[in-house]
This record gives structure tokens, sequence and C-alpha cells, in this order.
């Protein structure tokens, strides 16, 4: 979802080199497009702006509704009645491992079909259309699921579902990058991140509400809410402005300067200058698309970063985070624990508070520091939520793995995972970012479906039935993951691109980026002491 985002600071980056070159348009229409100098950036916003980024970055509401709400819902004893009944190893009302695979890990392959087709759909169809086409389908996929009269219609509806999630994914952050103003690009982006827990505890809140209620109905409401969700975005998106940057890149030039004109609070002839950059930047992509390939990424000089940023997304799967957000009310039911679904609202509110913790803390401390006290954190907590295990029906030890399933949130999410979000962007070199990001959430993707099919089958009572005791292998998971990390992880803050190549071509320790003073900072100094 992260590769259409990751991409634009590419194109930043060769505006930028645009906007040097010896061609005098070049260098006098940056004055006007770069709005992080120019005092003028705050005419560039208008209400038709904010209104489409806010529009497009409520998608992200609809994946963290749906990503939240079937650990709560799967857990309702009228779901289970309904698709299952009582658990054979157990008696209690809750899912077998099988299951829950097919509940949690089978609609994944929804997902990652619909993100193979977000790519020619953006391509073909622009950002609006594909957008849209998900909502319909979203809204299919969760009909379906309401009125599921089985498992197996259920698990189709989630995996129709998936497909739209998947689209909306890739298209949204495509969408609010392309169309913000340098400046507050990293903010709009991000704050789809923040949508999408704060969409988590929404869910949690409504299946928390729906529980009391007998019968079918504790279920389907939430999912009807889900189904809303699209129906109303829907109408809110259709309206919009088309993206100005992909209708460049399609030779529309008069439809991009309308939809410019109607997204930007400035003059015509600002807007000229934008639109003029943009048909440079569109140039250069072209000549440098066609030089460039996928499988240049694995290329020995660039393999060693390729692997480094495949692995954050993959790597933070396996750090015990998934018992306590995919599967968080089914293994507080598992535990035992009384009023699971009130639990798993806290769980929710944890994960939103340690995401807006993590930009004031990454830029701060930097980026080792950061990943490294979380992650100690994340593995002293592992080690001891899975020692307690071994006290069966110990009430006290039982809510206190619970507890620290919360603090472990917070810290998952101020450090790890958004980490993972912006680590491969950084590492990458930028003519092969895209391509990296690429390979990043593949791995992603990969992993996501191991994980979720390999953890029913490790706590569940039918199955291995270690239960909290899982944590365990997540320590020695986590434990690996700091070594792996102390080795390949390079720090990055305040390095810009070409930093970076640099200290990678130099085969620079990792352990002494922090410290290390690059050539090009060198020149830097000695041109502002001249």
């Amino acid at each position: 979802m992260e590769v259409c985002l990751r991409g634009c600071r590419l194109t930043l980056h060769r505006i930028r080199t645009i906007c040097n070159m010896p061609f005098k348009c070049a260098s006098t229409e940056v004055q006007h497009v770069d709005y992080s100098d120019s005092p003028r950036k705050s005419q560039a916003i208008n209400f038709q702006l904010i209104f489409a980024c806010t529009v497009f970055a409520a998608a992200s509401f609809l994946f963290g509704f749906d990503d939240k709400i079937i650990s709560p819902v799967a857990a309702l004893p009228d779901f289970v009645e309904k698709f299952q009944g009582p658990n054979p190893a157990t008696g209690k009302y809750v899912l077998t491992a099988r299951n829950q695979n097919l509940v949690f890990s089978l609609p994944l392959a929804g997902s990652v079909i619909g993100g193979l087709l977000g790519s020619p759909m953006n391509f073909h169809f622009g950002r609006k259309w594909p957008l849209i086409i998900a909502y319909l389908v979203s809204v299919g996929g969760g009909l379906l699921q309401v009125f599921a009269p089985n498992l197996g219609a259920f698990v189709g509806g989630r995996s129709i579902n998936a497909v739209a999630l998947g689209i909306v994914g890739v298209t949204a952050p495509l969408y609010v990058s392309e169309v913000v103003p340098a400046s507050i690009r990293g903010r709009c982006v991000s704050s789809m991140n923040i949508l999408n827990l704060t969409a988590g505890v929404v869910g949690t809140v409504v299946v928390f509400r729906t529980e009391k209620i007998a019968g079918s109905l504790s279920y389907q409401i939430p999912i009807a809410v889900q189904c809303a969700l699209p129906v109303i975005l829907l109408f809110l998106t259709a309206p919009l402005p088309e993206s100005p940057q992909w209708l460049v890149g399609k030779g529309h030039i008069g439809h991009a300067r309308q939809s410019l004109r109607k997204l930007r609070g400035f003059s015509d002839a600002e807007v000229e200058d934008e639109l003029r950059l943009m048909k440079l930047s569109e140039d250069n992509e072209r000549e440098l698309h066609t030089q460039i390939k996928f499988w240049h990424i694995f290329q020995r000089q660039h393999l060693k970063r390729t692997l480094t940023a495949g692995s954050f997304f993959s790597l933070n799967q396996i750090s015990g985070i998934i018992l306590s957000t995919t599967y968080t009310t089914v293994f507080l039911t598992e535990l035992d624990i009384a009023d699971p679904f009130s639990l798993t609202i806290i769980a929710s509110c944890c994960t939103l508070a340690g995401t807006i913790a993590a930009p004031f803390v990454i830029d701060r401390a930097g980026r080792r520091p950061t990943a490294f006290f979380g992650m100690g954190i994340m593995f002293i907590i592992d080690a001891i939520a899975g020692g307690l295990a071994f006290d069966r029906g110990n009430k006290k030890a039982t809510m206190t793995i619970a507890g620290l399933s919360f603090v472990f949130n917070f810290f998952w999410a101020s450090s790890f995972c958004s980490l993972s979000n912006l680590m491969p962007s950084e590492m990458a070199t930028p003519k092969l970012r895209h391509h990296t990001m690429s390979y990043t959430v593949a791995c992603a993707q990969t992993t996501a479906v191991i994980t979720t099919l390999v953890v029913p089958r490790l706590t569940s009572a039918d199955a291995a039935n270690l239960g909290a005791k899982t944590y365990l292998i997540f320590a020695g998971c986590m434990a690996a993951i700091i070594v792996f990390f102390y080795f390949f992880m390079p720090e990055t803050r305040g390095r810009t691109f070409a930093e970076i190549d640099e200290m990678y071509a130099a085969n620079i320790p990792m352990w002494k980026w922090r410290s290390y003073e690059s050539s090009l900072k060198v020149r830097s100094h000695a041109s502002k002491g001249l």
C-alpha cells in the first residue's frame, strides 16, 4: 500500500534534479512549486483540496474497520453458534484452529489480488474510478457476509471485500500524495494511518455495543455498518477532481489544468508553473523507467539494502503482535478472561496511541535508538507473558498477560510498526525506490498469510494448545530480530538520499552511521564557511 506513497518522494527528488538543470524555465518554476520554502505555501491550500484529501484518506477507515472488527465478531457466541457450534475440544464457543484459518487467513489472498489489480487499474483508469469500483465490490462482499447461510459463504464475502481493500490500499495514498503540495505531503499521507487505527477503535466499540444483543444481529449489525461506509464514500468520491499528475501522464493537459485549478488556491499563472513542472517530471519518469528494471534491486550493490528493506514489514509480524491485534478477542476468549470485548477496545486504543506518538519519537531519538528500545521492551514482554502462561488457572497471571499485551501494542506501534512504514523508503536508492517498495509489500503479504495460518495451530485447544505460551516462541523471534537489525539497520535520520547511497557504497558499518561524516556533508560545511 505504501508503494505509491514512497514513489512520490522519488518524484520530488527528480523534480529538484530537473530544476537544477541549465534551463531557464526549470530554475524559475521551482520558486512557485516548492511550497516548503515558499511564503505562499498556505495559499496553495483551499477547501476543495482539503475535502478531496479527507475523502480519499477516509478510504483507510474502511480498511481499519474491516481489520479490527473480525476478531471480536469471530469471538461472538452467536457467530460461533451459527457457523460452527461449540469447540469439540473444549465445549466453549470458540472457533477451531481450522475455522480460524478460514476466517482470518484465506481472505488475505483477496487483498493480494486486489493489490495486483490496483496497479493496472490506476494506470488505465486514474485514481477515482478504481476507488469507486472498489467501493461497489466492497458493498457486495459485505452483504454476502451479512446474509451468509454458512461459513463458506461468509469467508467468500470476506475474500471479495479483501479484493476491494487491496485496490483501496494502492489507490488512496497515491491520490493524496499526488495532489497535495510537497510541504504537507508527509503529514497528509501519514494521517491515513491514524484514520486506519481510529477505525479500529470505532469498530471494536460497535461490536462491544452489539455483543449483548441476542441472535444473529450481534454480528450482522457491525458488518452492516461496514457495508454502509463504502456507500457513503462512493457518493463523496464521485464529484472529486481526478489527479492532475495522472492526467498529465496520459496527455490530457486541459483536464489536468482544470483539476489543478480546483485543487489550488493561488493564481492561474502559478497553476501553469506547477503544470509545466509536472510535464518535466513525467518526461523524466518515462526516460528513467526505460533504463531501470525490477530485478536490478537484486544486483550485488543493492542486494543488502533490498533484503533489509523487505524484512521490516515481514519481521514485525513475528514479534508477537498478531496475538493482540488480529486475534485479540479470540485469544482473550481462549484465556477465559471476563469481558474480552471491552479489553479489545483498550488494545485498539493502545495501538492508536503508539501510532500518534511515533512521529515525535522517531525524528527526535533517531531510527536505531527507537527500534532497539521498543524491540527490547517487546522481547521482555514476550518472555514474561510466555512464562506466566505456565501458571494455568491463575487469574492474576492471566490478567497480567492481557495487560502486558496492551503495553506491547503501544511499543509495537510507536517503534517497529512505524519504522516498517518509514525505513524501506529511506534506505532504497532513489532510482529503485518504487521497485524496492513493491518487493517489500510482497514480502509483507506473504508473511501475513503464513503467520495467520500458523498462530491458531499453536494457540488453539484443538491444535497444539500452547495458548499464551506462544509468546515464548515470539520472544525467540524477537531476540533474533534484534541481532539482525543491529548489523543491518542503518541510522537514516537527517541523511539525504545521496548520503545514504554514499555510505552503502563505502560499506560503513550500520552502528557507525550516526557519527559518520559523509563527503557530501563535508562539502556542504565548506561551502557554508565560504
